[in-house]
């Protein structure tokens, strides 16, 4: 048998666990104090961190009009779909419900979320059909997980009308291509902020708008197109690609009184709201981004830079050689033989070897200087990326 502890040996035992959890006591003490005195502005400042935070507020991007008011875009409102993985974690049913709603793979949308299993926000899809927001709705799942958030969604009442002048707004209202990328800083507007409070699960709940920061939206644009010039404009070149089956083709209808551009298409084409569903060779605006000859459109130019600088006179006449002239190592031709012609006719029936024989007397140089003058070789400034300024050789 062991012996009984002596009186001294109980005092002891008992200081030393007085002693130990007095000791812990002034280490717990001192950590208060220290969490209390030194630590409490940066603790203080991680929790309201923790429990609020800062959102963008996205504004309406502005309207296209044409030039008589009538709409070309506009923007309207559309749910988008959104799940918290790290609380759907141990809710395989809600994924799979939603899933289905919607017409996706069940099992892919889980993996989705398992891969990003820490994030507290994943997009599922974007701008839904009012279709598709009622049949989530009608889900009637648990308010936890998952959610809906409103967007900002760009359409197109015209549809694939003027569509390369238009360009697009992306899925996250970034403007690409046509007016909708030029005048992209005038359209998109101005974001604005407001502050969130969240719950201690994370929970949205209260919402304040930032009155020093508000999201202004953005302005519209006008353009000089005529959407009625605009469609014929699109039916003609629809008829010929019909007829003549070419790679590509473009047209454009001016004022000329102005220079307005009334008219603006090209071929192949597509429709802006289906983004997903536009061929590589839609995307090109060959009016502004194809280089082409001008053929016999550049002739007039020729005549009037001539007789401005009177190289050229109204009453000079030209032996167009009856249809056959050589020049260098070339054979030039007319469409039909012609004798001797006026500088007038020269243009009126576009005779090539009459129109060789003015560009001999103006020289290349004086050509070159006639080009240049009329704008060949630099680009118009027209209001769409993309233009390309054309090839002048001296």
């Amino acid at each position: 048998m062991r012996a009984a502890p002596s009186p001294v040996q109980l005092r002891q035992r008992a200081g030393l666990v007085v002693t130990v959890v007095g000791l812990a006591w002034l280490v717990l003490a001192a950590r208060l104090i220290q969490l209390q005195a030194w630590q409490q502005v940066e603790l203080t400042g991680r929790a309201e961190r923790q429990r609020e935070f800062v959102e963008d507020v996205i504004p309406r991007p502005g309207d296209i009009y044409d030039a008589h008011g009538r709409l070309l875009a506009t923007t309207i409102t559309a749910s988008s779909l959104y799940v918290a993985p790290l609380e759907l974690l141990d809710d395989r049913n809600v994924a799979d419900r939603l899933a289905d709603a919607l017409n996706l793979d069940a099992d892919e949308l889980s993996q989705r979320i398992a891969r990003h299993a820490e994030k507290h926000f994943l997009w599922v899809r974007r701008r839904l059909s009012d279709e598709e927001t009622r049949r989530i709705r009608a889900l009637k799942l648990p308010p936890h997980g998952w959610g809906l958030r409103e967007e900002f969604q760009r359409i197109y009442p015209q549809g694939p009308l003027a569509a390369q002048v238009l360009g697009l707004r992306d899925i996250d209202g970034v403007g690409r291509g046509g007016i909708e990328e030029s005048c992209d800083a005038e359209l998109r507007g101005t974001p604005g902020q407001r502050r969130l409070t969240r719950d201690s699960r994370g929970r949205v709940i209260d919402v304040v708008d930032d009155p020093e920061h508000l999201a202004h939206p953005g302005r519209d644009v006008v353009l000089t197109l005529d959407a009625v010039i605009q469609l014929f404009t699109e039916r003609a070149l629809d008829e010929l690609v019909a007829e003549a089956q070419p790679e590509a083709c473009c047209a454009i209808v001016l004022d000329p009184n102005s220079g307005d551009v009334l008219g603006m298409a090209s071929r192949p084409s597509f429709d802006p709201n289906h983004a997903d569903k536009v061929p590589d060779a839609a995307w090109k605006n060959r009016a502004i981004a194809d280089i082409y000859e001008p053929g016999s459109t550049f002739k007039p130019m020729i005549v009037a830079y001539g007789l401005d600088r009177r190289m050229l006179d109204v009453s000079d006449h030209y032996d167009c050689e009856w249809g056959r002239y050589r020049m260098g190592r070339r054979l030039l031709h007319d469409h039909h033989p012609y004798g001797t012609l006026s500088l007038a006719e020269v243009l009126v029936k576009s005779s090539n070897i009459g129109m060789a024989k003015v560009g001999e007397r103006l020289t290349n140089a004086g050509l070159h200087s006639a080009a240049a003058l009329f704008g060949f070789g630099r680009r118009t400034g027209i209001e769409l990326p993309g233009e390309l300024p054309g090839i002048l050789r001296p």
